[in-house]
């Protein structure tokens, strides 16, 4: 038999049981390996090509913000764990794509074309724009795309910095 501390004994056949620790932690712990693991992807991209990154990627990890990182030829190369709960997407089906296959027919093209134009100027971007799910369902991002530059100062990728938002 087993007290808790108010002295009342705890039966098997009770209909109160204790609260684990685990049913509290889980949740937590699994975003918390879920934003390690994320980072430790970004910092070995970051140490293969170099960057000069200034970013706090793990505190954007940690606020759910979706990451998303593209070649010059805008080309998906990584995306963030969250990505696949914002979009429905696995990674395995968007790495070597273009971020515009999750656009449709009601994304407003005067974003788009915003985007194309700062992105080939080398400038950062932000707007909000109309995606879909890989099930058809529409919902608003807020996406700020950055371009990334090794120790050299050369351009090497693009990184997008996503959140759902109400429209």
């Amino acid at each position: 038999m087993f007290h808790f501390p108010s002295s009342k004994p705890f039966h098997k056949n009770s209909s109160i049981a204790p609260l684990l620790s685990w049913d509290f932690a889980h949740p937590l712990l699994q975003k918390q390996i879920e934003v390690g693991e994320d980072y430790k992807s970004i910092s070995t991209l970051s140490e293969r090509f170099q960057w000069d990154l200034e970013l706090e990627t793990k505190q954007l990890l940690r606020n759910n913000y979706i990451l998303v990182i593209t070649d010059l030829s805008q080309e998906i190369v990584w995306v963030s764990k969250q990505f696949e709960t914002m979009t429905h997407y696995p990674k395995n089906e968007v790495i070597g794509r273009k971020p515009t296959f999750l656009q449709g027919e009601k994304t407003s093209t005067k974003s788009l074309h915003l985007i194309r134009e700062k992105l080939s100027n080398v400038e950062q971007v932000a707007t909000k724009l109309l995606n879909y799910r890989k099930n058809g369902e529409a919902y608003w991002c807020q996406v700020t795309i950055l371009p990334i530059h090794n120790t050299d100062g050369l351009l090497t990728h693009f990184m997008a910095i996503e959140k759902e938002v109400d429209c």
